[in-house]
This record gives structure tokens, C-alpha cells and sequence, in this order.
């Protein structure tokens, strides 16, 4: 019993969000609103690097489903392609500024939001902003 919930609760989002499929590559694009900040880090950057790939993975297997409405602007879309040649679109929300959450959001599904916890944005953040 104990490895049953084990397993769910580290599979957790990641099952529910990316279907158990594995990540091959990720696209992002600085939306409008990326682009009015002072320190918009790239316009699109392309991820294939298998350690940033796990780093997402693992930042999107934690997030944890949020209650509620959603109200937020989009700062990045993210395009996430698998091993079996699919490919999801996300909002994915990381401020330059340490210590928030990131907020991802399956374009699908878009009044759903997933808060990414702290270590695991301030990893992405990291990437993103070439910290």
C-alpha cells in the first residue's frame, strides 16, 4: 500500500500533465508581454539539452494543481515535444525575480493553472535568464 502512494505522489502532476510521455525537446517564445520587460532574456530559445530537459521535467512533475479562477497575463509559451512525435502548448510564467513560483498552464486546458514550487523555479529561472 505504502508503494502505491509513493507512486502517485511522485508521479503526481507529471502523469496528469504530460501524460507520462517523455520530453524530446522544448520551444519557447517570449510573448508581448515578456517583450515589454527591461530584461527580456531571447524572443524563442530551443531547448534539446537532455539536463535542462530533465530540470522542466521535474519542475512540471512537482507543480501542483491550483483551486480557483485564473487571472494572468502570458510571459512565455511554451511548446513541449515528445518521444512519440506529439507536442503540448503551455503558458509558463517565470519572473525574473527570486523567490516567486512559476505558473504553467496546459493551453488545453487553460483555466487550469499548476504552481511550480520555489527550487524547482528558481532551476527553470535559471535557464531561462541565463542566471
Amino acid at each position: 500500500m505504502v508503494i502505491i502512494f509513493l507512486v502517485i505522489g511522485i508521479v503526481g502532476c507529471k502523469s496528469e500533465v504530460l501524460n507520462g510521455k517523455e520530453i524530446v525537446a522544448i520551444k519557447l517564445e517570449c510573448s508581448d508581454l515578456c517583450k515589454k520587460t527591461p530584461n527580456a532574456p531571447f524572443n524563442q530559445k530551443i531547448l534539446t539539452d537532455i539536463d535542462e530537459i530533465k530540470i522542466f521535467e521535474r519542475s512540471i512533475s512537482k507543480a501542483v494543481k491550483m483551486k480557483g479562477e485564473l487571472d494572468y497575463d502570458v510571459m512565455f509559451m511554451m511548446y513541449v515535444s515528445f518521444e512519440d512525435s506529439t507536442q503540448k502548448k503551455f503558458v509558463l510564467n517565470v519572473d525574473d525575480e527570486a523567490g516567486r513560483t512559476a505558473l504553467l498552464v496546459d493551453t488545453a486546458d487553460s483555466g487550469q493553472g499548476y504552481e511550480i514550487p520555489k527550487d524547482q523555479t528558481n532551476e527553470l529561472r535559471k535557464i531561462i535568464y541565463n542566471d
